[in-house]
């Protein structure tokens, strides 16, 4: 368990790279502006999702807080307080992609077990044992990797980091291609581990479902790399419905203000959105 409280800040973060033709950036291949002033706080034990149609940021911002994004970025990423360098960000994050590879022929067991940490013996096979329970992984601990369902092979990766102990785990769409029940599932067991671990949880969605609203702290929402909005979740409801933009009430109110920030593509400012700390 992670003794003491960590804070992740993104400030006044503006990202260049090149984009692909035909995308809603520009017509051709060329390097444009993917982020725009874009701020972000999230606390241990938090769980924060970046929301935003494609093309709006959100692996964009993923990569620049892991130092592993291309092309030319200005404004800090800190970690209590101080600069996340990549190495500092290899050595207490943790990041969750689409590209992860197991080792065929080890079980989901195995796979853990040879994870690099810094714990060993006894303390690391008692820290899989927890995992695997967390993950909802103990009945497929001695199924080979390569026979795992995607959902499966979704919440290993998640193992395959957590086992680290990270203060932050980022992760890329990890929702994407998983039935209802598996993307309810996974983003509970997410909420459920950052309560217990102190680690915060930092995601991207494109389409994020009603019943996972609850598991959700913080929300930034992303139109063609600006902010639209960056808070609490439930300080959300209240702050658009403030500015004239109430969620009715049988709406899912994820995806009716994603909706409402991406309705006009051509708009480049947001004069009357802000930032919530």
């Amino acid at each position: 368990m992670i003794g003491s409280d960590y804070v992740l800040e993104a400030h006044n973060i503006f990202h260049t790279t090149e984009v692909e033709g035909g995308g809603c950036f520009s017509g051709g291949d060329t390097s444009a502006l993917v982020l725009k002033c874009v701020n972000l706080t999230v606390h241990s034990g938090e769980v924060m999702a970046i929301l935003g149609s494609k093309g709006s940021g959100k692996r964009a911002l993923l990569d620049v807080i892991a130092r592993r994004g291309d092309g030319s970025t200005r404004g800090q990423v800190l970690l209590n307080g101080a600069p996340l360098t990549k190495s500092l960000f290899q050595q207490r994050c943790g990041y969750v992609t689409h590209s992860v590879n197991f080792i065929p022929g080890l079980t989901v067991s195995q796979t853990l077990h040879y994870t690099p940490t810094i714990f060993t013996g006894y303390l690391k096979a008692s820290k899989v044992r927890q995992i695997l329970a967390d993950l909802a992984l103990s009945q497929v601990s001695n199924k080979r990797v390569e026979y795992l369902t995607i959902s499966e092979k979704r919440r290993l990766a998640i193992g395959v980091q957590l086992v680290r102990d990270p203060v932050m785990l980022l992760l890329d769409e990890p929702t994407q291609g998983l039935d209802p029940l598996s993307a309810y599932l996974l983003i509970s067991i997410l909420s459920n581990s950052a309560k217990k671990s102190g680690c915060g949880v930092l995601l991207s969605l494109e389409k994020p479902r009603s019943d996972v609203f609850p598991f959700l702290d913080r929300a930034l929402f992303l139109c063609l790399g600006g902010v639209v909005y960056s808070g609490g979740t439930r300080a959300m409801l209240e702050y658009f419905h403030g500015i004239g933009f109430p969620c009715p009430q049988l709406e899912n109110p994820l995806m009716y203000y994603l909706c409402l920030s991406t309705v006009d593509r051509r708009a480049q400012y947001y004069p009357d959105f802000e930032t919530i700390p």
